[in-house]
């Protein structure tokens, strides 16, 4: 079996909406603006913001990701996946 690394959201109400964490796939996909990111931080009612990841995310330095977030509202998880066997 081998140990597969994911994204996934934690402690999202401590999200500040600073974007950071869209700025750095921004970058690793070397794509200038927001626009097609495979992250969306959206504005809810007051003050709190909705952190939105794309499936696709995970095929980028998801680390890099979750450690330029300040308020570690992102973090990695890993997950043990079956290899094919050929069944």
């Amino acid at each position: 079996m081998a140990k597969v690394k994911r994204l996934k959201i934690t402690h999202q109400p401590k999200c500040t909406g600073c974007e950071l964490c869209v700025m750095e796939t921004q970058r690793q996909l070397k794509k200038v603006g927001l626009n097609d990111s495979l992250i969306r931080i959206l504005k809810k009612k007051g003050s709190t913001f909705q952190v939105e990841l794309d499936p696709q995310i995970q095929n980028l330095n998801i680390q890099a990701i979750s450690d330029i977030c300040p308020t570690k509202v992102l973090k990695t998880t890993e997950k043990e996946e079956f290899e094919d066997e050929g069944f």
